[in-house]
């Protein structure tokens, strides 16, 4: 059996531009790219459609055989497809609970709210006090907060974590920051939305729920250094 070269070389430009016009329809492409370099995506979603189409043409016009496909440049097109599975499934396995409880995080501004006060804030204000005096941040505080299970040991006996991603650029410098929540460790990479008040163990601050709700993950999982 032969293919021709034609039809795997129009489907490897169609499964790609496929990936860049669904980053680009879903708005994802942050995930991936910096706010420099994200006109690569729209970009890349026209011009590959239109080779795919080209190629299409070509092959209907043409009506008869083409070069057959040899092993070598099946080789090199196999290569080309290779790294859209790493990013199909590395994102959410890299991303959940076992790359949780190995980064760490950063500073943002203070929250216009004491019960505005994200992840981020938290954790910062266990360690300066400055900022925790400015952003109101202090045990009984009423905070609410979404995020999913970590399977950080790092928390004081009797927590779980829970955490977001965050992210100053893109996915590959995504790091998570993650608040212990009192009670049962429930499964890693549930995700939770919390609701209780801030209280001290050891040197963090935990939270003790009030209400704990088990919810399905938000459409932008991820946040960002710059909000």
């Amino acid at each position: 059996m032969t293919v021709d070269a034609r039809i795997a070389r129009g489907g490897a430009l169609a499964v790609w531009a496929a990936f860049f016009f669904a980053l680009w329809l879903t708005g994802s492409t942050d995930r991936f790219l910096g706010t420099r370099t994200e006109w690569i995506v729209p970009f890349g979603a026209i011009v590959l459609a239109l080779a795919v189409l080209a190629y299409g043409y070509g092959y209907l016009r043409a009506r008869r055989r083409g070069p057959r496909l040899t092993l070598r440049e099946a080789s090199g097109l196999f290569a080309l497809l290779v790294p859209l599975a790493a990013v199909a499934l590395v994102p959410h396995a890299a991303l959940g609970s076992y790359a949780a409880a190995r980064k760490g995080g950063a500073g943002p501004p203070v929250p216009p709210k004491p019960a505005d006060a994200s992840f981020l804030d938290i954790r910062i204000s266990e360690g300066d006090h400055t900022f925790a005096g400015n952003a109101g941040i202090k045990p009984g505080l009423q905070v609410r907060l979404l995020g999913f299970v970590t399977g950080s040991k790092d928390v004081p006996a009797g927590t779980f974590e829970i955490a977001r991603f965050y992210i100053s650029c893109c996915i590959a410098d995504a790091q998570a920051v993650g608040v212990p929540i009192v009670g049962p460790q429930p499964k890693p990479d549930t995700w939770l939305a919390v609701t209780g008040s801030l209280a001290r163990r050891e040197k963090r601050f935990v939270v003790e729920p009030s209400k704990i709700e088990r919810v399905d993950e938000p459409a932008q999982p991820y946040l960002s250094f710059r909000t």
